[in-house]
């Protein structure tokens, strides 16, 4: 009986920080899976990580991934357009067998500045 392969987190590939300091206009975060052949997944793996350093319009982090060639990714981007071409070239890469968006967020300049404030209270109940 085949068992699934349990998922890894991939915790050495994530994105480069982001300089905090600095609030975007906006923020697009979205989530996708990508299937891709398994014989294939070190050299898509190897692509995606170059991505964000090619273009430093989006940021990309290899969620988690199996041996399967199953992918969790997580994007971020200033601008909705940069998501959307990343996943159509990412579909377009050989051995990509699928990639679908899953979830997107998108945060105003005034819902960051929100968080960042949040982040910067102390706990009303810390000890």
């Amino acid at each position: 009986m085949n068992h699934p392969a349990k998922p890894t987190i991939a915790s050495t590939h994530t994105i480069p920080l982001r300089d905090l300091t600095q609030i975007p206009a906006q923020l697009h975060i979205a989530s996708l899976i990508a299937h891709v052949r398994p014989e294939q997944l070190a050299a898509i793996r190897n692509w995606l990580l170059a991505q964000t350093s090619i273009h430093n319009s989006i940021h990309i982090e290899i969620h988690a991934e199996n041996a399967q060639g199953k992918l969790v990714l997580v994007t971020e981007s200033e601008a909705e357009k940069a998501i959307v071409n990343f996943l159509d070239d990412l579909r377009a890469q050989p051995g990509v067998l699928n990639a679908a968006l899953v979830y997107h967020e998108y945060l105003s300049a005034q819902d960051l500045e929100g968080e960042a404030q949040d982040d910067l209270q102390p706990e009303e109940n810390a000890q």
